[in-house]
């Protein structure tokens, strides 16, 4: 009984740190975390258990209610030319994003938007790339099924890049 406690406790301790992490103010550019999908904002005011963020008009769309943000699902937003994602610590080679590269997202298709296919490939170019390893991106693809998709799941967001729609472009990288 005395382990689990003493387990409960020190995982609560480390959330309340990890949501002390980033001492974040009014007008700070963030990253709100909805499902490893960000979407950039501006911290609008500071609240007791996170903050409120302003989106701009462009942004989305947001899969989440776009209100008040617990602490642990902001962070600081800081603009980076390329990325590396490390593996095991360093035993498996970095794979490299970098600001221009085409990538490919493999997405679950919602069937009233896309019939008879369980996923579509969707071609975009990097725009932009966060520190924390999440990238921006405009479409290429001319399918319309592609376009329709992407703009029900990605739009103008930001994709982590450990995200499940981008196994497909990890998988071709490392090879």
């Amino acid at each position: 009984m005395k382990i689990i406690l003493l387990g409960f406790l020190l995982t609560f301790s480390s959330l309340s740190a990890y949501a002390a992490k980033y001492s974040l103010e009014p007008g700070d550019a963030v990253l709100t975390n909805c499902h490893d999908i960000y979407t950039r904002g501006v911290v609008k005011a500071k609240v007791d258990d996170g903050y409120t963020v302003h989106f701009p008009k462009n942004s989305g769309p947001i899969q989440c209610p776009p209100f008040r943000w617990h602490a642990e699902f902001v962070l600081p937003f800081q603009s980076v030319p390329d990325y590396r994602l490390k593996f095991l610590g360093g035993l498996k080679r970095d794979l490299v994003f970098q600001t221009g590269e085409t990538v490919t997202f493999r997405v679950p298709t919602d069937p009233r938007v896309v019939k008879n296919k369980a996923s579509i490939d969707i071609e975009a170019q990097i725009t932009d790339i966060s520190s924390n390893g999440a990238i921006a991106v405009k479409l290429l693809s001319t399918d319309p099924e592609a376009a329709a998709t992407f703009w029900q799941w990605i739009g103008g967001n930001y994709v982590d890049l450990r995200h499940k729609y981008l196994d497909l472009e990890r998988d071709k990288r490392a090879h």
